[in-house]
């Protein structure tokens, strides 16, 4: 066998290593890449679900902050209706119960009216956007219905996006957030993280007690 010849399969050999090791190179850090995220969205799941019961339970103490600064500030001047009417007839609003000893003394006062999330048993649905999220973008979005009663309506829904400060923290940017992120084609695509599931027991006793 010649020089040139013996060359030329080392030289092959060395292409076909080097691809090779390329390869493994890539899908390692594809792996890498996926496995990073999966650490992020088992982080995210619980924060938005965190979220989803402090909204719906109206704990708006807690929901406040857990919010960005300018999703509290909407929070503090927006009048955010919660459903629950004074004695007065007038509509309570979420920024009216901010401060912990306001959020106490109007749930003690009107315990009646305000939710329970056990109740909802399995009755709702917990949903994420994984194409969002991106280390350019580091944004992850859910969405969660129902968001204001136990009835399981298409139009009683909120979207909770969250992003980390620069500490590290993941904070949500709204309250409420209804409309549909560009980024999401639509509200049911992404991964469902709880599914509804219609339960045998009722919300209501037999008197109609809640």
């Amino acid at each position: 066998m010649n020089k040139k010849l013996i060359g030329l399969i080392l030289l092959s050999v060395s292409l076909l290593t080097i691809v090779g090791c390329s390869s493994n190179s890539d899908a390692s850090s594809d792996e890498s890449a996926e496995t990073e995220k999966e650490k992020v969205f088992e982080e995210t799941d619980e924060i938005a679900r965190e979220f989803y019961q402090a909204g719906f339970e109206l704990n708006i103490p807690k929901a406040h902050s857990m919010l960005s600064p300018a999703g509290q500030e909407n929070l503090e001047n927006e009048p955010y209706v919660t459903g629950i009417v004074k004695e007065d007839g007038s509509d309570l609003h979420a920024r009216d119960m901010i401060k912990e000893e306001d959020y106490e003394e109007y749930k003690g006062e009107y315990s009646d009216q305000f939710k329970n999330f056990s109740k909802l048993n399995d009755e709702y649905e917990i949903r994420r956007y994984d194409n969002v999220y991106n280390d350019e973008s580091g944004e992850v979005i859910y969405y969660v219905q129902p968001w204001n009663g136990y009835e399981f309506d298409d139009g009683d829904y909120n979207f909770i996006s969250m992003k980390q400060n620069e500490k590290g923290e993941w904070k949500v940017k709204e309250y409420v957030d209804r409309q549909l992120p560009d980024d999401v084609p639509s509200s049911e695509s992404g991964t469902v993280i709880h599914p509804f599931e219609e339960s045998e027991e009722s919300n209501e006793d037999e008197y109609g007690f809640e």
